[in-house]
């Protein structure tokens, strides 16, 4: 993952949509088959990326309760933002 590449957390989603905690998880996985890792998305696993998963969960990135992470990068944010639109 590029240090600077824009990426948006699944709770980010959630709040920008006003949305219940869980609704973006939800379209992700409906859309997840038709999604690359590294293209659309990145997935931080607690064991192997804590110190990733810290410092997102202290900027407010991840509900408290998240053990891994997803990341969506512009593909995925924008799919998964016109499956909810739809």
């Amino acid at each position: 993952m590029s240090k600077h590449e824009k990426t948006w957390s699944l709770k980010e989603v959630d709040a920008a949509r006003g949305t219940a905690k869980g609704t973006t998880f939800k379209a992700f996985k409906q859309l997840s088959e038709g999604f690359d890792e590294g293209r659309d998305f990145y997935y931080l696993s607690g064991e192997l990326d804590s110190s990733e998963i810290e410092t997102l969960r202290s900027q407010c990135r991840l509900y408290d309760s998240s053990v891994n992470a997803i990341l969506l990068t512009e593909t995925g944010y924008t799919a998964v933002m016109e499956y909810l639109d739809d």
